[in-house]
């Protein structure tokens, strides 16, 4: 089978980018590819540090991921800051899928953008990245860890759990839910995986909950080049609505991979080795992120940095931290999977015999970047309850009397029938 070598880049820039007809300044070309990773479980092979072999299937269902990325950042446009991770909603609803059958798991493959991809396909594509992203850059920390929590009322088939620890490196547990210990295991796990950053995801859990599904990413990487801090001044920002406010400005002079064209510039800054980076995306002069955002699809992704030359950039970068928090119902339904939250239609029967669904889909996120570098994590959990059988909606039908009819009066418990008959019409 066919394999690409990729370079694997930054997660939590997953929403920045899109061109056409690109300008230059030089005629040096990047052929570096980004794409997304972390991982909870350090390696310290010395193999394959900086590239990751991916087969063309896998490799096309990381673009789909990309293409999801996109599409679930667009659906949270708006003026304030934010910060999301698409991948870590990918792991989890990976997971989901992976316990999910027939149209539901069906919506979760569509949801997540993979169309025509097999389930071991996207299996694979994001265990190669789990195994390998920690070991591309020594100077960069990225983790990813999952965690299933099962309420101890509720049993998992363990073809379920066996795969989950396989392919997601998943810890799977069962808990007393009706402990408030229990509540702060689980909160204190993304505090660990997330070197506190997102010291909790939980705020109240429901004893009849049957599940807590959790993915945490963290990422931790120093700049390729630093900011001087003596040369961070306070300036103006224009804002959203071109109020203007004070930010610390970062800046610097340096060479660094760069497009532009009629709606947006755009720039790369590197991590460590080079493995990782942040691509930032300027719109231009009346135009919005929002209008910029319209284009963005992973196509376009690739394009803008096979497209990006090595200019002389001054560059100016505000210091700042963002944390944002997600409910994710709305949105992954809008994507394609309603039905995961709808007890009765859901179906996870690959998870469990018994029927649940996810009652919430939530994910909290911070970024702080600074004049070393940036930090960001992210924990995205979908808690799930037992689905109460639905009756059936009944059906509509049509009872007109108006021809000979018979009729029976009977007894409800026994069914004895103590008077039949018969209707034919009125006696003159």
């Amino acid at each position: 089978m066919k394999k690409n070598i990729v370079h694997i880049g930054h997660a939590a820039v997953m929403a920045a980018l899109a061109a056409t007809t690109l300008g230059s300044c030089a005629t040096q070309k990047n052929h570096q590819k980004t794409d997304n990773s972390m991982n909870a479980t350090k390696i310290e092979s010395n193999l394959d540090e900086q590239y990751l072999v991916l087969s063309d299937a896998e490799q096309k269902a990381v673009a789909q991921t990309n293409d999801f990325a996109f599409n679930l950042f667009r659906t949270q446009e708006g003026m304030d800051s934010k910060v999301l991770s698409p991948i870590s909603v990918a792991y989890l609803m990976g997971m989901l899928a992976n316990g999910a059958e027939g149209a539901t798991q069906t919506e979760i493959m569509k949801a997540l953008g993979q169309d025509g991809t097999s389930l071991q396909t996207l299996n694979d594509a994001y265990k190669s990245i789990i195994n390998h992203a920690s070991a591309l850059d020594r100077r960069t920390q990225i983790n990813i860890a999952n965690c299933i929590a099962v309420n101890k009322q509720v049993t998992f088939k363990n073809e379920y759990a066996t795969a989950i620890k396989a392919l997601f490196e998943a810890q799977v547990e069962s808990m007393d839910f009706t402990s408030p210990k229990t509540l702060s295991k689980i909160n204190g796990w993304c505090a660990k995986q997330t070197d506190g950053m997102i010291p909790n995801i939980v705020d109240q859990l429901d004893a009849n909950a049957t599940a807590v599904l959790m993915n945490a990413i963290y990422f931790n990487g120093t700049w390729a080049s630093k900011f001087d801090k003596s040369q961070t001044k306070t300036e103006e920002f224009r804002g959203f609505t071109r109020d203007i406010k004070k930010v610390d400005m970062m800046q610097q002079e340096h060479k660094f991979m760069y497009a532009d064209n009629k709606d947006y510039a755009a720039v790369t800054l590197p991590y460590g080795n080079g493995t990782y980076s942040m691509t930032i995306i300027l719109p231009a002069e009346g135009k919005s992120t929002t209008d910029v955002a319209q284009q963005l699809n992973a196509k376009n992704f690739a394009e803008l940095q096979a497209s990006m030359t090595e200019c002389l950039v001054d560059l100016k970068l505000p210091r700042f931290s963002t944390t944002t928090e997600t409910p994710l119902n709305q949105p992954i339904s809008a994507l394609g999977a309603p039905s995961i939250f709808q007890a009765g239609q859901a179906n996870f029967s690959n998870m469990t015999d018994a029927p649940m669904y996810v009652s919430t889909m939530l994910q909290k996120a911070k970024i702080e970047v600074s004049e070393n570098g940036t930090k960001a994590a992210a924990v995205t959990a979908a808690t799930m309850m037992m689905s109460m059988y639905q009756p059936d909606e009944p059906r509509h039908v049509v009872f007109h009397a108006n021809r000979p009819f018979i009729y029976m009066i009977t007894e409800r418990a026994t069914n004895t029938i103590f008077f039949i008959g018969q209707y034919t019409g009125p006696t003159e």
